[in-house]
């Protein structure tokens, strides 16, 4: 049994003296070495001495061969009792003689030295023979011994003395440790009267004590808390325990073995077979795959968090419940078990499922919206399907809507969405209405877009026929463009762009049909793509420049204003015609800027022309995309950077602006008109339903669409209708205005008509300022400052 110290002062003892008792211990070894090699030395030195000696007085009786002297030497040298074996011998090595002392003992450390015996004769040395000397080690053995112990004697005095220190240095600290040792155990037992000593000391004993005797009142201040505590504490459990029993939500405790510790009354709905005293199982309950889940984070010691359908215990209801919890862990981290929370959110999941239904389906028709179109689109393409997509709107919609009500047209989109709901009803195929008449179909499959074509065709032939919706027979149709997509590198918001594109084209094309989309519409995408990226840079580096179109009376011949077109020639794409830029900065949101650009350069050219005497205003074309938007407040902040008065400006517009802003566009109107602008109806005659109009938009002229001005020589229905127009317009005191002549023959049928104004090539192509103030102040040119 190996001995262990049961005390510090054993221990520091040990410690210190095991240590010295070493250090003295080889010290004594290495004295006791040390000095026999001396001694050992010393006889060696004496051993040669002496033979050295004896050799020199041998030398001569051996060379007379007087072996009676050399023996009578020898025994001399054996009885001095230094010498244990004296030996001569021939340079053969035979021996001559031999002296052995009476007490010698051979001793394997004895010293042995070997000294030749010679003899000078001429001056040269003969070798007689050999003397062999052999000392015994015990001569020394008596002054090592005594040397041993006077060393060994000094050790022990100085480990005493060392014992002694220690002994008494570790009684100075050991006892007052000792007596605050006996404290710290009273402390522990409770005993808080205890009194702690040596705190009067200034060392580290003293600091020790004095932070015993502050805990230890500390201690008695704190016992003093817990006892007014205990039972608030007892109240504060209460309530936890009552609070735990009564909620909602599905309680369970288990210990650290799995054993159910407390439940409460919900637990036993929620959780089945849940009891007090048994293992929680998971999987009497919970689905399978969710059980597990959860099982594996108990053991891991995680949290956790899960949704599950389960059966009410005592209605068979179906529930949803939301499962989470976790480790029960001490202070020091250690798992005490687990707590498990259920809570029914089977009301909160409905309303979310119908949040989400709500927040993916069109509220007025049924139909999934843009963004589970979008969603959906997304999906099927990731897995790599072929997918195709149908994008169609209704024509005249919105005529139906501000003519009818919007009681009628609600009622006529439902009808539609039921058509393309019926349309869509088979398995991977989705309909979706996108906002007002837009809808959508989107359909995967390797035959996607066969099938979405036949839809299409299908849908396009029923709404061509006459609808009645809510005791109205309703004439509409529907156009339509499909694009078709594949891969997984594809993307939704391409095929919605394709589509739309194609879409565009139906409408462009006429209408009433389906386009699909082709390589032709790409070109044109990109086509787009340029010119927007183009535009902008033109925009800054004010590249897009006026022109004015004289427009002349038809009784006198005299300019009575002129129209301002854009012109855009590109570096590199040469001249780019208005049609083809104009409806790209209206689509990409550069049109504002755009007709800032051109408006400020016609309204400071007209402030001139003004202010040198000309009349006549200078019109600017306002896009249906500027309505909406404050457009008067526009117009008069460029009226107010340019110093052009409002007198000096026409403002046309088309009919498109009254069929898409509708009452809107009728105040920013009569806002123009009461800042002293007039505003022309441009394209007349060329839109839907634009008689109609005429009585609801008060403008103050009428502009003839180039179409009918060009047929006049060739048609007389296209006459009779440019007279009439001409006579509606002047009854409603507006004048008139004919787009588009370009020979004698237009002016005259134009007079005949009674239209008021000519414009066209007729009276030359468009102007640039200089050129168009030259025409209007001829000779006046050299000195005119005028900008480029």
């Amino acid at each position: 049994m190996s001995f262990k110290p049961k005390t510090l002062r054993r221990q520091i003892l040990l410690g210190v003296l095991v240590p010295v008792f070493l250090i003295l211990a080889v010290g004594l070894l290495f004295e006791s070495y040390d000095h026999r090699e001396h001694l050992t030395d010393s006889m060696n030195r004496r051993a040669d001495l002496l033979a050295r000696l004896a050799a020199t007085a041998m030398s001569q009786p051996l060379s007379e061969f007087d072996i009676p002297r050399v023996e009578e030497a020898l025994q001399q040298l054996a009885h001095t009792g230094q010498v244990g074996i004296a030996q001569v011998t021939w340079p053969n090595g035979e021996d001559i003689t031999t002296i052995i002392a009476p007490d010698y003992v051979p001793n394997a450390d004895d010293v042995v030295n070997t000294h030749t015996i010679t003899l000078v004769r001429n001056g040269h040395a003969e070798v007689l023979g050999y003397l062999h000397l052999t000392l015994p080690i015990e001569t020394i053995t008596d002054q090592l011994m005594e040397a041993t112990l006077r060393h060994a004697l000094i050790s022990a005095i100085v480990f005493v003395l060392v014992t002694g220190s220690a002994i008494f240095a570790l009684s100075r600290i050991s006892k007052p440790l000792t007596t605050i040792g006996r404290a710290i155990v009273d402390l522990r037992n409770g005993r808080l009267d205890t009194r702690i000593p040596h705190q009067h000391r200034t060392d580290e004993i003293g600091m020790l004590a004095q932070a015993l005797e502050q805990m230890r009142r500390s201690e008695i201040e704190m016992e003093d808390l817990r006892a007014q505590s205990t039972e608030t504490d007892r109240r504060e459990r209460k309530r936890i325990h009552r609070a735990l029993k009564s909620t909602r939500d599905g309680v369970i405790l288990t210990d650290e073995t799995g054993n159910v510790v407390f439940s409460n009354a919900n637990a036993g709905i929620f959780f089945a077979d849940a009891r007090e005293g048994e293992r929680l199982n998971f999987r009497s309950w919970l689905p399978e795959e969710v059980a597990e889940q959860i099982e594996e984070r108990v053991a891991a010691g995680q949290d956790f968090a899960a949704e599950a359908c389960v059966t009410h215990f005592n209605s068979g209801e179906e529930l949803n419940l939301l499962v989470r919890g976790g480790p029960i862990r001490d202070e020091d981290g250690l798992y005490l078990g687990t707590l498990l929370l259920a809570t029914d959110h089977s009301d909160q999941a409905r309303q979310a499922a119908r949040v989400k239904y709500l927040a993916e389906h069109d509220s007025l028709t049924g139909l999934a919206n843009r963004r589970l179109l979008e969603q959906t689109l997304a999906d099927w393409l990731d897995t790599g399907a072929q997918v195709s997509l149908l994008l169609a709107d209704l024509d005249h919609f919105k005529t139906i809507n501000d003519t009818l009500g919007h009681p009628t047209g609600d009622a006529l989109l439902k009808v539609v969405a039921d058509k393309f709901q019926a349309s869509s009803s088979s398995t991977n195929a989705l309909a979706a209405r996108l906002g007002g008449d837009e809808f959508a179909i989107v359909v995967k499959g390797a035959d996607s877009e066969d099938r979405l074509t036949n839809i299409a065709n299908s849908l396009v032939y029923d709404l061509s026929k006459p609808l009645t919706v809510s005791g109205n027979v309703l004439h509409t149709g529907m156009s339509a463009g499909i694009a078709t997509l594949a891969g997984h590198d594809a993307r939704a918001a391409d095929g919605i762009r394709c589509a739309d594109l194609a879409l565009y084209e139906a409408k462009n094309s006429g209408r009433g049909r389906v386009e699909i989309f082709h390589r032709d519409l790409e070109t044109a995408i990109k086509r787009k793509a340029l010119l927007e990226r183009e535009l902008r840079a033109a925009l800054k580096e004010d590249g897009i420049r006026p022109v004015f179109q004289v427009q002349t009376c038809l009784k006198t011949g005299e300019i009575v204003g002129f129209e301002t077109l854009a012109r855009w020639h590109h570096r590199h794409l040469g001249s780019i015609s208005p049609g083809e830029f104009i409806p790209v900065a209206e689509e990409c949101g550069l049109i504002r800027e755009l007709t800032y650009q051109i408006m400020t350069h016609a309204f400071r050219a007209a402030a001139r022309w003004h202010d040198l005497g000309f009349k006549g205003r200078v019109a600017v074309n306002l896009s249906p995309k500027l309505f909406g938007s404050q457009v008067d407040e526009f117009v008069n902040d460029c009226l107010y950077e340019t110093g052009c008065p409002a007198s000096a400006v026409e403002a046309e517009i088309t009919e498109t602006v009254v069929l898409s802003s509708g009452q809107s566009a009728l105040r920013e109107i009569e806002a123009l008109q009461r800042l002293g602008i007039t505003v022309a109806l441009d394209d007349f005659g060329m839109g839907y339903s634009s008689l109609s109009y005429l009585q609801k938009f008060p403008v103050n002229k009428i502009k003839v669409d180039a179409a009918f001005v060009s047929k006049l020589p060739e048609s007389d229905e296209t006459k009779a209708i440019v007279v009439a127009i001409a006579e509606l317009g002047h009854a409603l005191g507006m004048s008139v205005t004919g787009e588009g002549a370009e020979t004698e023959e237009h002016r005259t049928l134009l007079q005949e008509c009674n239209v008021d104004y000519l414009q066209g090539y007729f009276d030359g192509p468009p102007l640039a300022e200089r050129a168009a103030t030259a025409r209007l102040f001829p000779g006046a040119g050299l000195h005119l400052q005028i900008s480029g």
